[in-house]
């Protein structure tokens, strides 16, 4: 006994080395650690599946199986450690041997609801496999996979949804419960913090439906419930990839998708697994065409975003004829040859329709925003420059002028605070009298918007530039007339039933402004007229509209990029955030290069990697191919010194021997490659091993990327450039005749690596 106890103190430090390596994530260096303690005390299972999670983590899943399955010798009845021998079976594709390891689990301990959970996510699964599989004859089923992450986001912020969070709420809804035979849809969205695909069930989302759509009876504390629940929801990206083995799947975005990091990695990574299609719905291209009403930072990046989407996207669908004429127009300055497959889908829908079911309008709901019995002109719109409020003021400040307080109803403004608002904002301030005729309200119900568009005596909506236009439409859906600004696709969105005047034209607004607030009699006219020509359509018929037309959409984007993607010769691709202000092709290619999830978001100075291999794809030019080129990679060091390997791969072969450098900490390093390849698929692998951690909190990283450069031998111009464009390179020509890059000359016919 005394023994034994000498023996196991003298091998606990092997054991808490292994858990601090393991808490930091450094999975290889704490399995080595666990091995030479379970070399020690073979007899302690709890360890061998400390061993068995590390062996997981690092990509040896049946490695960890294996040691699992030594702990369940010494353990037999742990219910955990067969719900870990199912996730490890379920990770390898053993599903049924998964299922009979939970059932197990819950054998061991009936109160164990992850394997409850598990075992009932994975019953479906191969119950839906099963079926698919008994229907061999018939092709494969078409499934609509919509993901809502936009959306989610959204809801965690804001508690009354926008236009574009109305529009996914409503078609995925009909979706759902309407046109669920012809589409099967998915709902997912991605989780950030688990770096996965989560699939969002379908009483999840139906109540995220309610919840957005209620008024006041709903606490703020349900709706924190429902996102706690998309948090904690179990049905995780390897349940995902169960459901959707087997189908024929289109992914559907109707929100927003470049504020998410790597999106389009992820799209490449669903697109590989599972052959799916990527149909986005594009509302807008507001940053290109009205750059001036918008921040910087989101011109920057939704230039980078919309430059990768060209080549992303099998099909697409937007809201006007208007926005698919100018989304056509930039891809073709992008890439003239290329065909972009875009529908216009009217967003028609009778909102009032669409109300009736929870908002029971009421003159009781806005009192408090109005002194009693005041009439008033409803202006619905984010508080922006775009929105153009300034002139709207302009006119309203004149018409008091001229005709007083007691004849002038009062302006009702509705909407979030936007971007470049201040001079309206100062404007407003600076006029005391006005003010009090004007109304600034930042959020409403749904029964509260009911009763503001029922009860004004006509809307206005002055607008520089929109995608579509739906406070038209929701104008008309309440009957009421509706006074808008003739440009863009507001003229679709307000058709014969609308009132124009000039777009910025302040004297006409006014004229209009006057002519329907002082005269009854034309405003009653003309509101009736607008009634009567209103083309709305039920929010199930526009639903339906966009199902067809998605589930129409064939794959082009493997074509388009088979076709089109090339690397640049000869000039430097930077892996990092890009200023520029206008799309182009060299814009997509920090996105479009780098290939498969393990890279981290871009940043300012470019990009990290993840610890482990990441892979950056150069499909040559014809120019390129069998010719002899010079490959530049300059890198960035971490806050440790980190050794990597660097291979040059054609075809999943290695041109050479790998070639391994150690990165000094916050170095930057820059390496050169003479090479040659005889086709055109052509890569670059940089593996940085564990990697390590940026701090407390942060990520793990591999090591930093910069900037690449793929030029002829010959293209010393391109060389010149890029040695002299980097300080750490300017500083070694200016002490040395040359840059002492450390070159690697790899030619084609060496043995694969």
């Amino acid at each position: 006994m005394a023994g034994s106890e000498s023996l196991a103190e003298a091998a606990a430090p092997l054991r808490a080395k292994g858990d601090r390596l393991r808490d930091s994530k450094r999975w290889a260096e704490a399995a080595v650690s666990y091995a030479s303690y379970l070399d020690e005390i073979p007899d302690d299972w709890p360890i061998w599946v400390q061993h068995g999670h590390c062996l997981k983590e690092q990509g040896d899943t049946k490695g960890g199986l294996a040691s699992y399955h030594r702990a369940l010798e010494l353990a037999p009845a742990d219910s955990d450690l067969h719900l870990q021998i199912g996730h490890a079976l379920k990770l390898l594709g053993h599903t049924d041997e998964a299922l009979a390891a939970y059932r197990q689990a819950l054998f061991c301990d009936a109160g164990n609801e992850n394997a409850r959970r598990e075992i009932e996510a994975l019953e479906i699964a191969l119950t839906s496999a099963e079926a698919e599989h008994t229907s061999k004859a018939q092709s494969r089923a078409t499934r609509l996979m919509f993901d809502i992450s936009d959306l989610v986001q959204y809801m965690r912020e804001w508690r009354v949804p926008s236009g574009i969070q109305r529009i996914q709420l409503n078609i995925i809804y009909f979706t759902l419960t309407d046109f669920a035979t012809a589409a099967k849809p998915l709902i997912v969205c991605f989780h950030q913090g688990r770096n996965e695909w989560i699939q969002v069930d379908e009483t999840c989302f139906l109540a995220l439906h309610k919840a957005a759509e209620s008024g006041d009876e709903i606490l703020e504390e349900d709706l924190l419930h429902i996102l706690r629940e998309l948090d904690n929801a179990d049905l995780r990206e390897e349940y995902l990839d169960l459901e959707l083995r087997g189908s024929d799947v289109i992914l559907v975005n109707l929100g927003t998708s470049w504020w998410v990091e790597n999106y389009f990695l992820k799209i490449r990574d669903l697109r590989k697994k599972h052959g799916i299609r990527y149909v986005p719905m594009i509302h807008d291209v507001i940053p290109l065409t009205t750059p001036e009403h918008c921040s910087q930072r989101l011109v920057e990046e939704f230039c980078q975003w919309f430059s990768t989407l060209a080549f992303e996207v099998d099909g697409a669908v937007t809201n006007s004829h208007w926005s698919a004429l100018d989304v056509r127009h930039y891809v073709s300055e992008l890439m003239p040859e290329a065909v972009f497959p875009i529908q216009p889908i009217a967003l028609n829908g009778d909102m009032r329709r669409d109300f009736s079911t929870r908002a029971v309008s009421s003159k009781d709901i806005i009192a408090h925003l109005l002194p009693p019995g005041a009439s008033f002109v409803l202006s619905v719109g984010t508080l922006e420059s775009r929105k153009n409020h300034l002139l709207l003021f302009k006119a309203w400040e004149r018409l008091l002028e001229k005709h007083g307080a007691a004849e002038l109803p009062i302006l009702v403004c509705l909407g979030k605070a936007g971007w470049l608002f201040d001079e309206a904002a100062e404007f407003l301030r600076a006029r005391t009298a006005l003010s009090t005729r004007v109304i600034l309200v930042s959020n409403v119900t749904d029964q509260c918007l009911a009763a503001l568009y029922e009860e004004g005596l006509f809307t206005i909506f002055n607008s520089f530039y929109e995608g579509w236009g739906l406070p038209v439409t929701e104008s008309l859906s309440f009957g009421a007339l509706p006074l808008i600004a003739c440009n863009t696709s507001l003229t679709e969105a307000g058709g014969r039933s609308a009132v124009y005047f000039r777009s910025d034209d302040l004297d006409d607004l006014y004229g209009k402004l006057e002519a329907l607030i002082l005269n009854p009699h034309e405003r009653k006219r003309l509101t009736g007229h607008a009634r009567a020509n209103a083309r709305l359509r039920d929010w199930k018929d526009v639903s339906g509209d966009f199902v067809a037309k998605i589930l129409s959409v064939t794959a082009s984007a493997d074509t388009r990029q088979e076709r089109l993607l090339r690397v640049p010769m000869g000039r430097s691709v930077h892996f990092g955030k890009s200023n520029a202000l206008t799309p182009s092709i060299d814009l997509a290619m920090a996105n479009l290069l780098r290939d498969g999830l393990n890279w981290h978001r871009l940043e300012e100075w470019g990009t990290w990697t993840t610890p482990g291999i990441a892979t950056i794809r150069l499909p040559l030019p014809d120019e390129a191919i069998g010719q002899e080129l010079m490959l530049f990679l300059r890198l960035r060091g971490t806050a440790v010194d980190t050794s990597i390997t660097v291979s040059c791969r054609v075809d999943d072969h290695c041109l050479g021997s790998p070639i391994e450098r150690m990165m000094g900490h916050g170095e930057r390093h820059s390496m050169v490659f003479r090479l040659q390849a005889a086709t055109r698929q052509l890569s670059v692998t940089i593996d940085a091993g564990m990697g390590s951690s940026l701090g407390p909190g942060d990520r793990d990283v591999g090591i930093g990327v910069t900037h690449l450069m793929l030029c002829h031998a010959n293209d010393t111009a391109a060389q010149d450039h890029f040695l002299n464009n980097f300080p750490e390179l300017r500083q070694e020509i200016g002490h040395r005749a040359h840059a002492t890059l450390q070159r690697t000359d790899v030619k084609l016919g060496h043995p694969p690596c």
